[in-house]
């Protein structure tokens, strides 16, 4: 659905709904991003002044550039089918004639890949530092530490989140964006009534701080801008979700709403820090009034509770996509209510939950975890910014003396975020890449182990038209109709081949399936089903989906059936193969170990007839034995 079919449901309802998803990470950043950035400015001395407006001079600029101008103004502009996101994005990237430069669409595909395993690292430490930050507002302000309960506490907030996962974001969904409406208000106000009575700290507008302050300190101003890039967190779920709501309620909501209220968060807090006489531990928490402390912790909490379950909604969409790209394995996917999207992976989550928590318990403070952020946000805008200068040269024929000059700023922009990001890498950086190199090397080892197993059956496989060619009044048929799943179009189906030799006889009708994972988010229920008719009672059918659809066999079953193939649905029998791997001794084509990851991930894979909703009682399973 487009955007312009959405807006006419109503903007103000999908604003609504836009502020409660879409802006719920980058809505928590004001919790620590400024406490950490000036922190890095000051290179561990006391703040001076021009350390709190140089840092709130380059995190204004920051937002201005890179959400602003680059995800709000144009990146959403860059619609899939009204999608956005990694995919949708390299989907646009991708040339027609692409297929003539498999070359150049691996490169895109993998950049893609890279960045989603790069989201990973983020939907592991944002549910923590958001959750630890706020409740870390119950230690007295000028305490430099906080107490052991606060961690407990919060860890035990984490794991209920990830467990009420299974319930369904839908049934909680619509109180999100009244919360976050009153959050941004709330914080929004504070911001302002810190500001006019210290509105000296408007002078952070003016970019000439923060110039100043990288020129006189080049090194620390280098290191500050790893915590710069906290202020942006959750740019990306901008143009992930724009599908959810249209591109014109997220961006009539970051104007009138969400931009205004960061900005007088982040203000307001700078004023306090030019005004406090003595450091100030939690800048944020400095602007709450005494009486209203415990509040706004319940308040931050629910909001850093928000934040959480966006980022692990996409962290389920993204693993969908994966799998439906053949990259990742099949998992088991629940849909929590009829809307399209809304779902929940069980696997996902319990990994998500068991890392969230450990690395909450590990790195104790959101300080210490502030130092594990930032290099996968960085990562995926980098990459971001790769696809997006694809799609406007390829799709939007822009010059390069258009697009050159705004690559250039942002492609500058975010290296040097990236960079100064890499300088953490020891003290935590290294948490989202060590996660990042494990999906890619699960990624990876996947589809090689898939290949090699398709390859050894091609190889043996027997052409289409030459085994519909040997059906005739020779080949015993009974009563009923087979369907059967084949990996290549021109290939024989192994399970047919099963079927004939072990049981002497086939379905009288036989109706071979192909699935399409396209990418595109949706492909329209009239294109999704292409039937062929062959001799002997043999068809073809090519069911070809988006990525953010199912492949619904039975239901294309019933579609056949009314446009004249010759079955009952309710009578089909499916017929699938499952597969299995054993080790072979040479190990030339993979090192043991791939071969013992790829052999553990097949095993736990979700299977065809799961995957599908094939009728229990109407699928039969053929084991099939591969050695790699």
């Amino acid at each position: 659905m487009s955007s312009h079919g959405q807006v006419r449901k109503g903007t103000p309802l999908l604003m609504l709904g836009a502020i409660g998803v879409v802006f719920g990470d980058i809505g928590t950043s004001p919790l620590y991003a400024l406490r950490e950035t000036v922190s890095m400015a000051a290179g561990g001395e006391a703040a001076a002044d021009g350390h709190v407006l140089g840092a709130l001079s380059v995190m204004v600029w920051t937002l201005a550039l890179l959400i602003g101008l680059k995800y709000v103004t144009i990146l959403l502009r860059a619609d899939n089918g009204g999608e956005g996101g990694l995919f949708a994005l390299r989907a646009l990237a991708e040339s027609r004639d692409e297929r003539d430069h498999r070359g150049r669409g691996r490169v895109l595909l993998w950049l893609a890949v890279i960045g989603a395993a790069l989201l990973y690292g983020d939907g592991v430490i944002t549910p923590a530092i958001s959750v630890l930050s706020a409740m870390e507002g119950l230690t007295p302000i000028h305490q430099g530490t906080h107490a052991h309960w606060v961690v407990v506490a919060s860890a035990f907030i984490v794991l209920g989140i990830f467990l009420t996962q299974r319930l369904g974001s839908g049934r909680i969904g619509w109180l999100a964006g009244p919360i976050m409406v009153g959050w941004f208000l709330v914080i929004g106000v504070l911001g302002v009534r810190a500001v006019l009575s210290h509105p000296e700290v408007l002078q952070a507008l003016s970019p000439m701080w923060g110039m100043q302050l990288m020129l006189s300190s080049p090194s620390a101003g280098f290191l500050m801008l790893g915590g710069v890039v906290l202020c942006v967190t959750g740019g990306e779920a901008l143009y992930a979700d724009m599908g959810h709501f249209g591109r014109r309620a997220i961006t009539l909501a970051w104007w009138l709403l969400v931009c205004p209220s960061l900005l007088a968060a982040y203000f307001g807090q700078g004023a306090i820090m030019l005004a406090a006489s003595k450091p100030v531990g939690n800048p944020f928490f400095a602007l709450v009034p005494d009486g209203m402390l415990i509040p706004m912790v319940v308040l931050a909490t629910i909001a850093a509770i928000i934040a959480s379950q966006a980022i692990i909604s996409g962290a389920f969409s993204m693993t969908r996509q994966l799998t439906q790209q053949g990259l990742l394995p099949p998992m088991r996917v629940v849909h929590t209510s009829p809307v399209e999207g809304q779902i929940y992976l069980p696997g996902v989550n319990f990994l998500m939950a068991g890392a969230c928590v450990l690395v909450l318990l590990l790195f104790g403070s959101a300080e210490s975890l502030a130092g594990a952020y930032g290099l996968s946000v960085t990562g995926v805008m980098l990459v971001t910014t790769i696809l997006f200068t694809v799609v406007a040269r390829r799709r939007w024929r822009w010059s390069w003396w258009a697009l050159g000059p705004l690559t250039g700023l942002l492609v500058t922009i975010e290296t040097l975020f990236l960079a100064a990001n890499a300088t953490k890498i020891a003290t935590g950086g290294w948490l989202p890449l060590l996660l990042a190199v494990l999906v890619l090397g699960l990624i990876t080892t996947w589809k090689r182990g898939l290949s090699l197993v398709n390859r050894g059956r091609l190889e043996d496989g027997l052409p289409l038209d030459r085994f519909i060619e040997g059906l005739g009044d020779e080949t015993p048929r009974f009563a009923g109709t087979g369907v059967f799943f084949g990996r290549m179009e021109s290939v024989t189906p192994v399970t047919i081949r099963k079927l004939q030799r072990h049981l002497d006889g086939l379905p009288e009708t036989l109706v071979i399936v192909h699935l399409h994972a396209l990418g595109v988010p949706r492909v329209p229920y009239q294109q999704r089903l292409r039937l062929v008719a062959r001799d002997h009672g043999v068809w073809t059918a090519s069911l070809r989906f988006g990525y953010l659809q199912s492949a619904d066999v039975p239901s294309m079953m019933r579609e056949a059936a009314d446009r004249g193939v010759p079955i009952d649905p309710r009578t089909v029998t499916y017929w699938v193969r499952r597969d299995q791997v054993a080790l072979a001794t040479d190990h030339r084509t993979m090192s043991r170990w791939r071969v013992a990851v790829f052999a553990y991930l097949l095993r736990n894979a979700t299977v065809l007839p799961d995957m599908l909703d094939l009728p229990p009682r109407r699928t039969v399973e053929i084991g099939m034995r591969a050695t790699i």
